[in-house]
């Protein structure tokens, strides 16, 4: 794999101290600016009927483009190193932010990149995806409905050379690990005081790896904070299942490398009725909470996930709570890119 211009920016990993066999995991490779700050949003959690508000500021992860998968893709990237990769393969929805986000790294890391798409509802997210994708060289495979995705999916895995497959969301045992050390970030500031200890977590849950990651990582200290996840895909996408087999193999990929836990993986909670008409179908209380946290917050949100996911917070069971919400979505988008001679991003 080609040496590119790094944008990291990030303290040493966490996870490295608790694994005695890190070497064996990739090691990964430093793509974002760890860890992000927890930050108070007083304004917002009057609003939402909470006592306190504080954001995990996963949207702050890079300037190239910020959110959560960043972390998955340190991981993935350290394993598609250690393989000697040429080519990465993914797949997402039209305004995919885990598609636009594996792209863009990639070639900041001199990968080729294919993708398998589906179509979804209209949202700002496509016309971005539409730009960027083709002027960074990714190869696209459309396919106009899901029901053609498993023999699309399948043909461009199977392509010679083999590229390095990178799950939806990038949510694989590999994939989840960026989350657990996102736990870990979030231990740190508690016990240093820097951030309080929530009554709960809450995180959006698509392809479930966040939800997943987070889990295993308050298995992994020992802690007992609630995490609630809040579904905004369909059910057969993100479910109870999904995650705790995600964390539970995790789980053994930590023990394979020394891991020692603290606790045991426990309940995650979930709110299933938040997505509304379906997966990037906006709500009227998701188009809400973007005009509001526009004038409550310094961060912004969007309407497929954590738009929704904030609207939730609203509900009765959150009354009077301190929350934690882990915002997955980047605080920027792309500005103009395009391939270099030497693989790199330029803009």
């Amino acid at each position: 794999m080609r040496e590119a211009a790094r944008t990291s920016d990030r303290a040493p990993y966490l996870l490295r101290a608790r694994l005695p066999g890190w070497e064996a995991l990739g090691p990964p490779v430093p793509l974002g600016q760890f860890p992000t700050p927890v930050t108070e949003a007083p304004e917002l959690a009057p609003a939402l009927g909470l006592q306190s508000l504080w954001i995990k500021r996963d949207d702050l992860s890079s300037p190239i483009y910020g959110g959560t998968k960043v972390r998955s893709l340190e991981f993935l990237f350290g394993a598609a190193r250690a393989a000697g990769a040429r080519e990465v393969v993914t797949l997402g929805a039209t305004g995919s932010h885990h598609v636009l986000a594996t792209a863009l790294f990639a070639v900041q890391e001199g990968l080729r990149v294919r993708a398998v798409l589906f179509p979804q509802p209209p949202t700002e997210e496509i016309g971005l995806n539409s730009r960027v994708l083709p002027r960074i060289g990714v190869q696209v495979r459309a396919v106009s409905s899901v029901v053609g995705v498993p023999w699309a999916w399948w043909r461009e895995k199977s392509r010679q050379p083999r590229p390095f497959v990178i799950p939806a969301g990038g949510s694989s045992p590999l994939g989840i690990l960026g989350s657990v050390e996102g736990y870990l970030e979030l231990d740190q500031a508690i016990r240093s005081g820097s951030a309080p200890r929530p009554d709960c977590i809450v995180v959006p849950a698509g392809s479930c790896g966040t939800a997943a990651g987070l889990l295993l990582g308050r298995a992994l200290v020992g802690e007992n904070i609630p995490i609630v996840a809040v579904r905004v895909v369909p059910r057969v996408v993100s479910n109870a299942g999904r995650a705790m087999r995600l964390a539970r193999e995790g789980a053994r990929l930590l023990r394979s490398a020394g891991a020692e836990f603290g606790g045991r993986l426990g309940p995650l909670e979930w709110i299933h009725d938040a997505a509304g008409p379906g997966y990037a179908r906006p709500t009227d209380g998701a188009r809400r909470m973007v005009e509001t946290v526009r004038r409550l917050a310094n961060f912004r949100c969007e309407t497929t996930y954590t738009g929704k996911t904030l609207v939730a917070l609203e509900r009765p069971r959150f009354a009077g709570r301190n929350v934690l919400f882990w915002n997955t979505f980047s605080a920027v988008d792309p500005g103009p890119v395009e391939r270099g001679n030497e693989g790199g991003l330029h803009g």
